[in-house]
């Protein structure tokens, strides 16, 4: 990582995130790299990261960080909480605060704290959601939804990813996402090349994604090993 001179002038939106911005060192970050599991928390300024819930052998795509968006909060509050693996998609800058100027703050500012609090539920509760949700999807259209979010996340129709790419944030086999492309190739809704894929038909691909594959009333195997206590211990 490196260090940049604070020269951010514009600002998001959530009010969290305008608030901590401020007193955020600035780094920057390159396509591939992953940000620290340090205690810090992590807000992308032009750079988009992708975001993986991970605990044991276990993996699942929950969604990507962009300008607006804070990374590292759940084990700020409960640490248990699974690891978020955040790779970086598109290289960038990042402003980083340490948690030490987070407990700092919320002890001062008790309302603040608060709505940091708030924050971070809602976010976990985000992660746990998209995790569960995958395990109601084929492997076919898991890899359509990280597509369609990643588009949608990069707001482009040509992706820098690769097969290796997409096995990790899925936690699957490369052959797996080799044949999951195939099937999306053949319905004509993206194109595969070396280090990349081409978005061809948006609405198809999202549809796709959102069918899913399994009763929704049935048990989704899997789900229990990524459940974390609330704040409370419950």
């Amino acid at each position: 990582m490196t260090e940049l001179a604070e020269d951010e002038t514009s600002t998001a939106h959530d009010p969290v995130v305008e608030r901590l911005l401020p007193m955020a060192s600035r780094i920057h970050l390159n396509a591939g790299e992953r940000l620290h599991d340090d205690g810090a928390v992590y807000f992308p300024l032009d750079a988009v990261v992708a975001l993986v819930l991970s605990r044991d052998e276990a993996r699942f795509q929950i969604g990507f960080a962009r300008r607006g968006d804070a990374i590292g909060l759940p084990r700020l509050f409960v640490p248990d909480f699974p690891l978020v693996l955040a790779t970086v998609l598109r290289g960038g800058r990042f402003g980083r605060v340490n948690a030490g100027v987070l407990w700092r703050l919320m002890a001062a500012e008790p309302a603040f704290r608060d709505r940091l609090s708030s924050y971070t539920m809602h976010a976990m509760g985000r992660y746990l959601s998209e995790a569960a949700g995958a395990l109601a999807l084929s492997l076919d259209q898991r890899v359509a939804r990280w597509i369609t979010l990643c588009r949608r996340a990069l707001d482009d129709d040509s992706l820098p990813v690769t097969h290796d790419g997409i096995a990790e944030a899925l936690g699957v086999r490369r052959s797996g996402v080799t044949v999951a492309l195939h099937v999306l190739e053949g319905n004509r809704f993206i194109r595969s090349r070396r280090g990349r894929i081409d978005v061809l038909d948006r609405e198809g691909l999202r549809a796709f994604a959102a069918t899913a594959a399994r009763t929704s009333g049935k048990k989704q195997p899997g789900l229990d090993s990524f459940q974390s206590p609330g704040p409370d211990g419950r």
